[in-house]
């Protein structure tokens, strides 16, 4: 198990720009009503054939050379069969991947949530020249935010000059928070 799932959101948009994606989404519903989290990550990326796709969930396999293990997805389908849940990777040779995970919320195997905000913010401002599109359903509300309508609200300045930096935490914090409490 990992200490959150934001570790898990982070691992998997790494795969899909290290895929060579251009779009990335990221969709997380958290929801007491509904007793689940579900997390998607799908991308524009290479993909995988099937046999490529059964073997990223082998702990001991990794497309990464300077690395012996992937242990990220193998982690995530873990943790969501131990917490009553799903897991589902499709992908296919240029059409990209998509990894689910569904898990039941109240199971005391249910790792916390993280600290949403930050891992968003992050990804947005360190992945130059990929559109990241994130969306979140909880019981409170939606909320949904996109690199490229940022970068073109920031007119030609990098999304991790400071001044849009310090803007984009204040404006993730004053929409997420509260859809979290």
């Amino acid at each position: 198990m990992v200490r959150d799932l934001c570790f898990h959101m982070v691992d998997l948009v790494q795969n899909a720009v290290a895929a060579g994606a251009r779009t990335v989404r990221l969709t997380l519903r958290d929801s007491a009503a509904a007793d689940e989290i579900r997390l998607t990550v799908a991308d524009d990326g290479r993909g995988m054939d099937g046999e490529t796709a059964a073997r990223a969930r082998d702990p001991f396999y990794t497309s990464k050379g300077f690395k012996k293990v992937g242990l990220g997805l193998p982690l995530l389908e873990g943790t969501s069969h131990a917490c009553n849940g799903e897991f589902d990777l499709v992908s296919a040779p240029g059409e990209g991947t998509t990894v689910s995970a569904r898990l039941e919320k109240d199971h005391w195997d249910c790792p916390p949530l993280g600290d949403l905000t930050a891992t968003v913010l992050q990804l947005l401002v360190t992945l130059e020249g990929i559109n990241l599109v994130f969306s979140f359903e909880g019981d409170r509300g939606t909320f949904g935010i996109s690199s490229d309508a940022v970068r073109e609200q920031a007119g030609g300045l990098s999304l991790s000059h400071p001044d849009v930096y310090s803007f984009l935490g204040e404006y993730l914090a004053s929409e997420l928070e509260p859809l979290l409490e």
